[in-house]
């Protein structure tokens, strides 16, 4: 990582001496009414026939702006807390200085928010809690997946098995368009990966929740903005992609959309096609012997979806709306893993067990659908009502050959499995919510109604002499119901002029029954639950003027457990690897405390979070030879972080936005009464985002990341890792074509390798996936507008 350091800082400092194209210099200084420079206000020059942007920036702390530019023009200024201002078209021929632009205030109370930088470029804020990335025009994610889009959002990380954290925090809440997916992980990951990234509008990651929120997700909430266009008219847009590293790939996106009057309706098509690599393996020791076992994983799974969306204005405060969607995953994939069994002592190969996994089928489908009406009868007054439901249709066919051969080649043992499982989800959900004045503030309240039917089915063979022979004892069916039903209230007012104070509580009540259905002819084996929590949330925010703020927030968040893992069954991997789940499984509750500083382009987050009836999965033994993967209840978990977001405008053609998490987190957990742990580590994540300005109209990005060595989710240590992207991009024809060439993990440094121990037991696991890929997509944007008005014009802006 030192060499990578080098090369990433080296690089960026020869571009210091690249020399913007010759054009004509627009320079000028934008005010208040009375004359008082703006810091941060965005300054667009577009051009007055299109509305199509040509340059953006902002202005500096003197209110200056500077920018090169030729021909026709119109200069738009947007600041918060100030009205537009819209110039007339004038045209360029010379470095122009244009007179001092002065915008009015708006009447309203600002909110805690702070511009890290709102660029036509991918941007960073920080507003009410909250950070929000827009990858707008992101050269390194076209053409990728939502999934993608996650990797390279400052603060989340996703590691190569797709774990995604926030800052460090496991049981992280993904929600699209601020809508529970009630999805398991590996369902989430196959939604996401369906879904193409130029369809994410923004990402918004938010710490503390506030009660209107679902109480699930300790770690936080991750919530995807899915882009809405609001323009007037017909637009289209086709995007195509291919990438190439060990295997070809390639990737379309078809959109439109259409607005007349009171009625919009938009759509998008989304395929991706192509094979994955991973390579990863363990090395284990246990009970005197040693194992070592390299895998290669080849993913030969496509991704297709698509979605339609519509919305009528019944009047100009009502409004009902739809959308339904398919997401679809499927193909066949294939792992190789060869286990060398060595003497621990003397290291002598005893014998040698040839594994795979050969899934000839493969799918992971979800269907949707959403109805939802509005109402805002007047000003501070509204009414929501949303309808959801969903349907995830998955499985997998598996041939399992083992086969044992001793250190000369002779044939020990040769087995044949085969096993079969299906995944059925239904889930249905209902809300209402609500919004008043009330005492000078805001009142806002709601119902929620969700309900979740999931089964599942397993079916185990032994292949001998190409017969299928079923083992009831490795067979079964689980099903899982869960309700929850939730209410909440939560009141915000201004006290003063600079302080302003808003808690909440939510309440929710669970009802959860877990059936297994062994075909052995046992009985069930049933798990029923009932409960209820209350979760208050607080947040005070103080504004020392409108570039400082200091927040002060709480939160208590709740984690129940996934239902496969409270499914008992025991699934065998390989003949030395299984995986249980556990029915005792409770759920884990947080307490998070939070204080954010912010200062312009400057925020500062200090939390503490305390979590009890801590859950994990961990890895253990059973038999002599064997290990078992499982998740239990194994004590608590403390975390102290600190959260640093910068932006930096280094010259005028260069942007750096900088996040940097330092943490201290302590487990103290136990395995069963002899097995206990007191763990503590500090860690941090540092990542970094340019973006260039190049000669002919050129934009590079430049990112990376960096995680240190920390302390994972139970006893294990988990080792630095991280990555360097670089892409660039160009567009032409006013912006209708758009030409993206980036190298994602140019020095291939994005691993997952850990270790973990107790007494007569060593596990090393590694892990590298083909995460390095050279990428090429093309995109074009179709357009007609039928009001060229004020608004639309930079709408179109925002758009591109």
């Amino acid at each position: 990582m030192k060499r990578t350091g080098r090369m990433l800082f080296t690089f960026i400092f020869v571009l210091q001496s690249i020399v913007a194209s010759a054009q004509y210099r627009v320079q000028g200084t934008v005010t208040d009414s009375i004359g008082i420079p703006i810091d941060a206000a965005v300054v667009v020059l577009m051009n007055p026939e299109t509305g199509v942007s040509i340059r953006q920036g902002i202005t500096f702390s003197d209110g200056k702006y500077s920018m090169d530019v030729a021909g026709d023009i119109q200069i738009y200024v947007s600041c918060l807390g100030y009205k537009q201002y819209l110039s007339d078209p004038f045209k360029v021929g010379n470095d122009t200085v244009i007179s001092d632009i002065r915008l009015r205030s708006e009447s309203f109370l600002l909110d805690d928010v702070v511009v890290i930088g709102e660029k036509q470029s991918p941007s960073i804020k920080i507003e009410s809690g909250k950070m929000i990335f827009t990858p707008k025009n992101s050269s390194i994610t076209a053409g990728s997946s939502a999934l993608e889009v996650l990797k390279k959002t400052p603060g989340i990380f996703v590691d190569g098995e797709n774990n995604i954290s926030i800052g460090g925090k496991n049981s992280v809440l993904v929600i699209l368009n601020g809508k529970q997916t009630y999805m398991q992980k590996d369902e989430l990951v196959a939604l996401l990966r369906a879904t193409p990234s130029s369809s994410v509008a923004s990402v918004e990651v938010i710490h503390n929740p506030s009660a209107r929120y679902d109480a699930e997700g300790s770690g936080g909430i991750i919530n995807i903005n899915m882009k809405k266009s609001k323009m007037e008219g017909f637009f289209f847009s086709l995007n195509n992609g291919v990438s190439y590293w060990n295997h070809p790939r390639e990737n379309t996106e078809l959109s439109f959309s259409y607005t007349k009057g009171k009625f919009s309706l938009s759509g998008n098509y989304n395929h991706a096609f192509g094979h994955f690599d991973m390579d990863y393996g363990l090395h284990r020791r246990q009970n005197g012997k040693d194992y070592y076992s390299p895998t290669q994983d080849t993913d030969k799974r496509k991704t297709v979806s698509g979605n339609l969306n519509m919305e009528y204005a019944l009047s100009g405060k009502q409004t009902i709306g739809g959308r339904i969607d398919a997401n679809t995953l499927f193909g066949p994939g294939i792992t190789n893993t060869v286990t060398e069994i060595r003497d621990m002592e003397s290291m002598k190969l005893e014998r040698i067990l040839y594994a795979q996994n050969d899934y000839y089928m493969q799918k992971g489908n979800r269907y949707g659908g959403n109805l939802y009406y509005m109402s805002t009868p007047e000003e501070g007054v509204s009414y929501t009502l949303d309808i959801n439901y969903a349907w995830f249709d998955g499985g997998s066919g598996n041939r399992q050959p083992n086969k044992y051969l001793a250190p000369d080649g002779k044939v020990l043992e040769d087995n044949l499995y085969k096993s079969v499982n299906s995944r059925n989800i239904h889930i249905y959900a209902l809300s209402y919510d609500q919004q008043h004045p009330l005492w000078n503030g805001e009142l806002k309240s709601g119902m929620k109604y969700s309900s979740v039917r999931a089964d599942n089915g397993y079916w185990f063979y032994n292949v001998v002499n190409e017969k299928e022979i079923i083992d009831r004892t490795q067979s079964n069916a689980f099903g899982y119901r869960e309700q929850i039903l939730a209410a909440y209230m939560l009141y915000s007012r201004a006290i003063g002029g600079k302080l302003k104070l808003e808690a909440g509580v939510r309440g929710e009540y669970t009802f959860s029954d877990g059936t297994l259905h062994v075909i052995n002819g046992r009985s069930d084996e049933k798990n029923e639950r009932n409960y209820f929590n209350l979760f208050p949330t607080f947040n005070l925010n103080y504004r020392f003027d409108d570039n400082h703020a200091l927040t002060l927030s709480y939160a208590n968040r709740i984690d129940r457990p996934a239902y496969q893992d409270l499914n008992p069954f025991e699934y065998l991997l390989d003949e030395l690897t299984s995986w249980k789940g556990n029915p005792f499984l409770i759920p884990q509750k947080t307490h998070q405390l939070s204080l954010s500083y912010s200062h312009k382009r400057t925020a500062l987050t200090v939390s503490y979070s305390y979590m009890k009836d801590y859950k994990t999965q961990i890895t253990d033994t059973v038999s002599v030879s064997k290990m078992i993967m499982t998740s239990r209840n194994i004590g608590k978990q403390q975390r102290l972080s600190l959260t640093l977001f910068q932006g930096l405008d280094m010259t005028r053609w260069w942007e750096v936005n900088l996040n940097l998490i330092g943490y201290y987190i302590k487990n103290d957990i136990a395995f069963d009464r002899y097995r206990t742990f007191d763990l503590d580590d500090f860690a941090g994540i540092f990542s970094i985002q340019n973006t260039i300005r190049l000669p002919w109209l050129i934009q590079m990005e430049l990112n990376g990341s960096y995680a240190t060595r920390h302390l994972g989710t139970s006893n294990e240590h988990i080792e630095s890792s991280g990555y360097v992207d670089v892409g660039f991009s160009k567009s032409f024809d006013d912006k209708r074509w758009t030409v993206s060439l980036a190298v994602s993990d140019i020095f291939r440094t994005s691993r997952w390798d850990n270790y973990r121990s107790f007494t007569g037991f060593q596990l090393w696991n590694w892990g590298k996936s083909e995460s390095r890929q050279i990428k090429l997509n093309v995109a074009y944007r179709f357009g007609k507008k039928k009001d060229a008005s004020h608004n639309s014009k930079f709408e179109e802006v925002d758009r591109l």
